[in-house]
Parts: structure tokens; sequence; C-alpha cells
């Protein structure tokens, strides 16, 4: 075990009080003053907690600053200092200070994040909480006479569907409620909430059935960047690397070769995977490599993460995997950082502070003197741009493994006469006749419909009424599996009436194609076949995902239908072919990023084929056939695609030619959250530099969120130095009116 980190105050002192700046998780840019008495002197010192009293009420904090010399002001005295270490060492509060000024957070909130709430706070938090119906819960509803909320409606609903209940967090989570409704349920005693042990995590299961494995004899590409890497690693100095690989080119194994040079000096290793990545068959090929490798993901109880993350500490995990919070493990001595799939848009946080995982990893390893790869087959832009500038040394792998050729992609126009087949069909006819030769030669296929859901609108077909959210500018998506429209932002649900409110025509229509249009589709057309859909609606808990997957992987499941999650991290040797049902889904969205994001999945979900021993097909459908985006990903051109979008981006002024601050107001006022918009734009133009360009105050495309009217200014800076001077202004700036929410965002990943 390595030894503790070292404190900053002299033993001898410890007979007097020590007066320490305390970091809150507040919204405020200050420390606060206590004094910490001589018996709490070793305990409370600089990374250490501290439990304080704050306005009335106790709160949880972290020395950030010692002093022997008493204020001049009146101090009230720490409560408790509970630890006989620092949870937090120099170059964790190093991290910490970078993230406050960088995202223009305060320092508390920076290093609430950066330790798991289950070390932060007190309590066992070993059960976990299953909710179920009750036996009489019919009846209780029924003397309810309808009074239920529409939150609890909705939770009722999905319990109808699962006897065997839900997890707490899963059921908020898919029925888009807080536990407040669950609790009144509960009281009422329409459900029941029971407690369980916590039970192995199906990733751990994994990884303690993984087989060992050994170094596999690399490809001479794969050759080339493992020499490259381990030279550096040898160095023990920081160096950056973008891993720029193919579908199925072996980055993995490039990265477990590198990880084993670093953990042979002593060192251990992050490796970060999008959330959606974090699946058994991903850990299983680590800890197949190495004995030590610990996993952090949020599917795991507060007790479960305070215990990998203590063992973390004392040095106990050679590998540490996990998603984006993963970059905060106290590894002792961090020697390489992996950013697989760095491309991914979860690896930016969305709440405060909003950090992005890749960039503050940088920081980390910058000052740590580690080595950093990031991994991807569509790299974002801003990585590609940094490599071609030679901030980052570029790697690359352009051919798949094992002399594997890449998946032959066929472009399909959706608009021509011999592709509709039928009304209502969103299978074209070449899709058809592939599956069916897929099906024929004992092959899987997947398809990609990023849409969940049956239909993307209700509408009158005579009118043009549409059927949208009471809470936000949206129009509701139509579920038939649960026979109600749903918001997707805020999970309001309504019944579809049954004829038009404004002209009265007896029949709606559903229009846009979903992921259980598609499904019903299939199961007409291919009554042999088995298929599944995986969404984040039959996904809903979270051992569902591991099944499905598991039976695809067994070959029980001959058609996978899905969203996005489908589109990365599998690798099935039998998938013969990859259908994109519908591949301009997010081109027209207002957001500079669409054309990025679309050529990435694209890309992305057509590697999944033909990676066993038959070569791979891919039918791409689509009503945008020439755009660029499209032809360059079924090309898996990438290169070119980003020379394309580069020019763009340098022309229309965005990253990474320019920084973006994006400052978002909401209310349920329109009213308010316009003038105070206007407040704090006036105060933008006022800190910001003659390079500084500034849209808005204005409304964003999606004018009203969860009952709230949003209102936001977009900032683009030449760089980070006049975003920080903006940033410091708003920090200063008076708080606004009870009812008004404000938040900003350093380098938003959108701007919906």
């Amino acid at each position: 075990m390595p030894p503790e980190p070292s404190t900053t105050h002299d033993p001898a002192a410890d007979v007097r009080p020590a007066y320490v700046a305390v970091a809150l998780d507040l919204p405020v840019d200050r420390l606060f003053t206590y004094r910490a008495a001589p018996e709490q002197r070793a305990q409370a010192d600089i990374g250490h907690r501290v439990l304080v009293p704050f306005r009335g009420r106790s709160l949880m904090g972290f020395v950030a600053e010692v002093d022997e010399t008493k204020p001049a002001f009146k101090v009230l005295d720490v409560s408790e200092a509970p630890d006989g270490h620092a949870l937090l060492g120099p170059d964790l509060l190093e991290l910490g200070t970078f993230i406050a000024r960088y995202y223009g957070t305060s320092l508390g909130e920076a290093l609430a994040a950066m330790v798991p709430r289950g070390v932060r706070h007190k309590g066992k938090g070993q059960k976990r909480r299953r909710v179920t119906l009750t036996d009489d819960a019919k009846a209780v509803v029924r003397e309810a006479d309808g009074k239920l909320s529409e939150p609890q409606q909705r939770i009722l609903r999905r319990l109808r569907k699962h006897p065997a209940g839900y997890l707490m967090s899963d059921l908020c989570r898919a029925a888009h409620v807080s536990i407040s409704p669950i609790q009144t349920l509960a009281r009422h005693e329409i459900v029941t909430l029971t407690t369980e042990r916590s039970q192995s995590d199906a990733l751990e299961e994994a990884a303690r059935e993984a087989p060992p494995t050994e170094p596999r004899e690399p490809t001479p590409h794969q050759k080339t960047c493992i020499d490259a890497l381990v030279a550096s690693l040898d160095d023990e100095t920081y160096e950056a690397f973008l891993l720029l690989g193919v579908t199925g080119s072996g980055k993995t194994e490039v990265y477990l070769q590198a990880m084993a040079r670093c953990i042979a000096q002593g060192r251990q290793a992050i490796v970060l995977v999008p959330e959606i990545a974090l699946t058994p068959q991903t850990v299983k090929r680590f800890r197949g490599r190495f004995d030590n490798v610990a996993v952090l993901h949020s599917g795991m109880t507060e007790a479960e993460r305070a215990k990998a993350w203590r063992r973390i500490r004392a040095g106990e995990a050679d590998v540490v995997i996990g998603p984006r919070s993963a970059i905060f493990a106290p590894v002792p001595k961090l020697g390489l950082l992996v950013v697989d799939e760095e491309h991914e848009t979860s690896f930016k946080q969305q709440s405060v502070p909003r950090y992005h995982a890749r960039d503050v990893g940088i920081v980390r390893a910058r000052a740590a003197g580690a080595v950093v790869v990031l991994g991807s087959a569509t790299p974002a832009l801003e990585s590609y741009r940094n490599a071609l500038d030679g901030r980052y040394t570029l790697l690359e792998l352009p051919e798949r493994v094992g002399g594997r050729s890449l998946p032959t992609v066929q472009i399909v126009d959706r608009t021509s006469g011999e592709e509709r087949q039928r009304r209502g069909s969103h299978i074209g006819r070449t899709l058809e006749i592939r599956i069916q030769e897929a099906l024929r030669a004992k092959g899987q296929v997947i398809l990609l419909q990023n849409r969940r859901g049956y239909a993307t609108s209700v509408a009158c077909p005579r009118c043009g009424f549409l059927v949208e959210c009471e809470h936000c500018d949206v129009t509701l998506t139509f579920h038939r599996s649960d026979a109600v429209a749903m918001c997707h932002l805020c999970g309001h649900e309504r019944r579809v009436p049954g004829a038009c409110p404004d002209c009265a025509l007896p029949r709606l229509e559903f229009r846009g194609v979903g992921t259980q249009t598609v499904e019903e589709e299939l199961g007409e057309r291919f009554p042999g076949a088995n298929v599944a859909r995986m969404d984040s609606d039959s996904m809903a808990t979270r051992d569902a995902y591991e099944d499905v997957l598991g039976r695809f992987e067994a070959g029980a499941i001959d058609i996978l239908i899905g969203t996005q999650m489908i589109a990365k991290g599998l690798d099935f040797p039998n998938v013969l072919l990859v259908g994109i049902v519908s591949a301009d889904t997010a081109l027209a969205l207002p957001d500079f990023r669409s054309g990025e994001r679309t050529f990435g999945l694209l890309a992305q979900v057509a590697g999944r084929a033909g990676r066993g021993d038959e070569d791979g097909r891919v039918v791409v459908q689509t009503t945008m056939p020439t755009h660029p985006a499209i032809v360059l990903a079924a090309e898996q051109d990438y290169p070119k695609f980003a020379a394309t979008a580069l020019e763009d981006r340098e022309q229309f002024g965005y990253p990474p030619y320019r920084r973006l601050l994006r400052v978002v107001v909401r209310s349920k006022s329109e009213r308010a959250a316009a003038e105070r918009a206007a407040v704090l734009a006036k105060i933008i133009v006022q800190a910001a530099t003659t390079t500084t360009e500034i849209l808005g105050p204005a409304v964003p495309p999606i004018a009203r969120v969860q009952g709230h009217y949003r209102q936001h200014v977009v900032v683009k800076a030449p760089t980070h130095r006049e975003i920080a001077g903006v940033l410091a202004a708003l920090r200063k700036a008076k708080r606004p009116a009870r009812g008004i929410e404000e938040a900003w965002d350093v380098d938003p990943m959108g701007v919906l």
C-alpha cells in the first residue's frame, strides 16, 4: 500500500487550533473559514473531509487551505473531522481548482463531483430498494377515482408491464420521475418498497469468469502504434496520442499492450469508455489480461462505488475502467490514460460542473507526466485538428485485423420508386432482400433506427393539428406498447385523441418511424426470425441490456433492432448485415454538430458488420443520398469528411476554430426569462473583448422544456482567455430572482 498523501502542517503545532478554509458544495465562488480544535488538527488538514455548520444546517466539505493565524472575524468550529487521511491528494485538489476555474463553477462543486457520494457522506448504502405493485393495488387505485398525478400514473403503467418490479433508480429513469411520487404511492399502499442485498454486479461476474488471455501478435500497423506508446511511457513524460483506427482494426489490443508496459513500471492506467460500452464483453478483455482491475460505473450502489474507490486509492488496482467520472479515480501514480470512443458526447457532464472528461483527463495526465491515448474510428473534430496541428501525435490503424475487409456499403435512395414497396413500409426492397440473404446464410442482422417509439408525431391530415407536449415545445412520440403519446424530454404522457380537437376529423395519422414501428414490420415480413429491440424503453432495467446481448451472442436472436446503443462496442462475428433504416434522422437538427454526429453514428454502426470470417454488408436507407456525411460514412473516409467539416466550422466560427460559451436562462415566466437573459447579455457585452462574437439573447431551437421558457446567449471567442473573462463577470453578477434558473456551459456539445 502506498504512503498516505503528506500533510502540510507542523506536527508540533497540533497543540494549537488551526483555521481551515473549507470548500463547500455550493454555487458560491468562495471558501469558508472554520476553527479546527487542537485534537482535530491531524484530521482537518488539506484534502480532508470536515463537517461544518452552515446557516442552520450541517454540510460536508473539503479543506482547501490551513492557516495558523486567527482571522479578524468570528469563526465557527469544525463539527467533525471523520477521516484519518486525506481523501484528495495534491494532484486531485489541483485538478479540482482547474475545473472550477475553467468551467466557471465553485471549488466545492468541483471537488464534490470528484469523490463518490458514498465516500463523501455517511450511510451504509448496502441495499437496493425494489418497487412492486401491491396485491390490492387495483382496488386502491379505483378508490382514488383518478386522482393520481401524472408521474404516479406513469409509474403504475410501467409496473404493470413488469410484475417483478423495478429497482428504484431504474424506475425513476424509466418513468421520468423523482423518488417522491414513488414514496407517495407506497404510503397509500399501492406499491411496496422492499430492500435487497446488493447482488454481485454483472460486470464483476463477467470479470471473474474471464479466461486469461495472452498478448496477440500485433499487425505491422499495431506494432508501430504500440512501439510509439511504449517509448513515450519509458520517457515518463506527458504525451497525447490520437489513435485513429477503422472499426475492427484492433485498437483494444494496442491499449492492452501499452497498459502492460505501464503496469510493469509500477504505475496505473485509467480507461474511460462511454457508459453504454461498459459491458461484460468490454470488462472481460481487460480482466482476461490483468489481475487487478477495478470498475466504476453508475449501476453500482453507493457502497460498491465507495469500496472500489478506496481500493483504487490504496493502490490495489492496476487498471480502472469506467465512464466519465472514472477520470477522478484516485490512482496513486497515473501512467496511462485511455479514452476509448473519445468522440462520444456522453463524456460531457450535463450538470454542474459541466466538465468534459477527455479534456479534464488531458490536464490531469499532463500534471502527472502520463501518456494519453484518445481512440476512435471517428474522432471529434477538435481532437483531429489538435493532431493535425501537432498538439497530439497521430497514430493510425487503417486496416482490420486478420486481413478482414471493411463491409461493402450500399446507399439506397428511399425516394426512388423501386424502393417504395407499399404505403407505411419502412424497410425498402433492397434492405429486405439483403436481410433475407443474411438469414438464409445463418447470419445475424443489426438494424439501426435512431428514434424510439412507434411514431415520432401524431397529426391531423386535414388541418395539420399536432399532438404536442403540454410542458415542452415538441411533438409527442406515440408508443404503441403503452398506447400513449410521450414526451422524450420531460416524460409527459397522454392518450391520443379519437378525433382532431380542431377540425373534428375522426382519425389522426401516425407519422415518422421509431424502433417499435420497425420491430412490428420485421415481425410481419420475417415471421420465422427471432427479433429483439434494444432502446431505452425496452432496456428499462439494468439486467435487460445484458440479457439481450447475451442472447444475441448465443445466436438466439436473428435480428436486433435498436437506437444508437447498438452502434458501438459490439463485436459479434456472425453479423453479416447492418441496415440503417433512416440515415438522415439527425441532419435536420439546427445544431453545428449534426453532420459530425451523423457521420460518426453511421460509420460506427456499419463497423459492426463483417467481423468474422464472412464479409459483411451494410445498407444505408436515406432521402439525402448525396449528403457528404452519408456518402463519406459509407466510404469510411474520415480524413475527407473531416477536411470538409473543418472548412465549414472555420467559415462559420465554430470549434475548433472558436471557443464557445452558452448561457441558458429558464423560467416558468416567458417574460422573466427574456428579461434575465437581456441582463446577462449586457454583462457579457461589457466583459467581452473586440474579438468576441455574441449571439443573442434569443429563443433556442427548443423554446420550452419541462414547463420552463428558455432564452440563451452564445459567446464565440478565439481563445479560452476571453471566455474566462466573461465567466468571471457572470459569477460576480447579482443572483437571479426566485423562480429563474441560469446555467453556463463552457465548450457545449450543442445549442439545442
